[in-house]
């Protein structure tokens, strides 16, 4: 399975993440993109599908395969997630004062939102007939103006 983010990824964002006594985030990486995942095929993955076929069929019910996606449209959304719902709440003490962790996990929440709608509305990159090339039909923006039942 490819990743979409590493530990060398993080540091890009927060370059001294490790020297607060945690050293490994792989877990942190892991959940992160399973939830990346995951809102791709709440969000994204039905509509592409309406899309595809342009009619509801009954019984259609194609699963999302994610070796398909191009891993590098998701590193920052995945850091962003990582940073805001895995390794700042781990660090933070949640005491009534905010202290920075608080702060950033807030930031870093903020900022996975608005790259994940930024990835929608660009278009995802699926390879749907698995050759290994994206197309421009295979990068469709989610519909907009479209009366969706």
């Amino acid at each position: 399975m490819a990743t979409f983010a590493t530990i060398s990824d993080i540091q890009d964002y927060e370059p001294d993440i490790l020297n607060y006594g945690i050293q490994n985030f792989e877990d942190a990486l892991t959940e992160s993109q399973a939830d990346v995942e995951r809102y791709l095929r709440i969000h994204w993955w039905p509509s592409q599908q309406i899309g595809k076929f342009d009619i509801t069929i009954i019984g259609l019910n194609s699963e999302m395969n994610s070796e398909l996606l191009t891993p590098s449209q998701f590193t920052r959304a995945t850091v962003y997630h990582a940073l805001g719902y895995y390794i700042y709440p781990r660090l933070s003490k949640f005491e009534p004062e905010m202290d920075i962790f608080q702060v950033k996990l807030d930031y870093y929440k903020k900022m996975f939102a608005e790259e994940i709608d930024l990835v929608l509305r660009d278009g995802v990159e699926y390879d749907l007939d698995d050759d290994g090339n994206i197309t421009d039909s295979e990068k469709v923006p989610q519909h907009f103006l479209r009366l969706r039942r």
